[in-house]
């Protein structure tokens, strides 16, 4: 029987968990020997859904040994990927964002543009005559809510939509908010967590040619918690910057209920380039970015044709 590591992005959120999890109950219907790995800790939605559903935490690494064969879910960028990449024989991605992955050697991928990876994993279980059950179900729906923001990103579909409404009757759910909002509280959460946790709790590398950048992106239901830090927000994200070897960095504070961004960014250079490519007025080091809530869909594509056209 073929051993597949399944392992997901750095600075794991919950679709990337759960979407792993489910992957390894596909992969096993299919007559795989699979683990599931996690990069780094898990932030506090992903540990309150874990808990709730008692879901076993995967095991925490970034390097795999040689030659293992690894299922790649929600993410295809080798910056986001274990640091070991090139080392290891890809042979599956799962993954709902745009391809930034090269191959030598043919590999089973699907890639959609749905809002969650658990959407394409629905769909995929179905082509496949697989039986949803009820924890799988609950798992799906808990990535959509997480991704779609209880459908305030502009990152949902009318796929999406429908999926939700069968995974619902499936997990046996009435009400999507009362689903969904003590996820949203359990990420706001985070009055105890070091202000460097803070910035890397949904934090991304994107490398653009020899260009390198950090984007973080925090979302939650009480954006002032986060504000009233900026002042070490902004020492620590200095201190990443130089850590990190980057060329840009900037943390996003979205407003789940507000439907908002305040992104936070440091003087200079920084605040220059987030102005230009954004169109925004940068004062004390905030800006408003208004309703860009995705940073798949409303961020990342702009500073991606900014470096483009360098």
């Amino acid at each position: 029987m073929t051993q597949i590591s399944i392992i997901w992005h750095k600075n794991p959120d919950t679709d990337c968990t759960l979407s792993a999890i489910i992957m390894t109950d596909f992969l096993k219907k299919k007559w795989y020997n699979t683990t599931a790995y996690i990069q780094w800790r898990l932030n506090k939605e992903t540990q309150y859904l874990l808990e709730k559903y008692n879901i076993q935490t995967p095991e925490i690494t970034t390097k795999l040994d040689p030659n293992t064969e690894v299922c790649l879910v929600d993410h295809n960028e080798s910056s986001q990927a274990p640091n070991n990449l090139s080392d290891l024989n890809i042979t599956w991605i799962v993954d709902h964002h745009k391809i930034a992955f090269e191959s030598s050697t043919p590999l089973n991928i699907r890639i959609e543009p749905l809002c969650s990876t658990a959407s394409i994993l629905y769909k995929m279980y179905l082509e496949s005559w697989f039986e949803i059950s009820k924890d799988i179900a609950t798992m799906m729906l808990a990535c959509i809510m997480s991704d779609s923001l209880l459908w305030k990103s502009p990152t949902t579909t009318h796929e999406d939509r429908h999926i939700a409404q069968k995974l619902q009757s499936i997990a046996q759910i009435d009400h999507l908010e009362d689903f969904a909002m003590p996820m949203f509280e359990a990420k706001s959460d985070l009055w105890d967590m070091p202000v460097k946790d803070l910035i890397q709790y949904d934090y991304k590398n994107f490398e653009f040619g020899n260009k390198k950048i950090g984007v973080g992106t925090l979302e939650t239901t009480n954006p002032w918690y986060s504000l009233g830090r900026k002042d070490e927000i902004l020492s620590w994200l200095k201190e990443l910057k130089k850590e990190q070897n980057l060329d840009f960095i900037m943390l996003s504070i979205v407003d789940i209920l507000g439907e908002s961004n305040t992104t936070i960014v440091l003087d200079g250079h920084d605040s220059d380039l987030l102005s230009k490519v954004f169109h925004c007025e940068v004062k004390d080091n905030l800006a408003d970015l208004w309703s860009r809530l995705s940073r798949k869909k409303q961020i990342a594509p702009d500073l991606t044709e900014y470096y483009n056209s360098l």
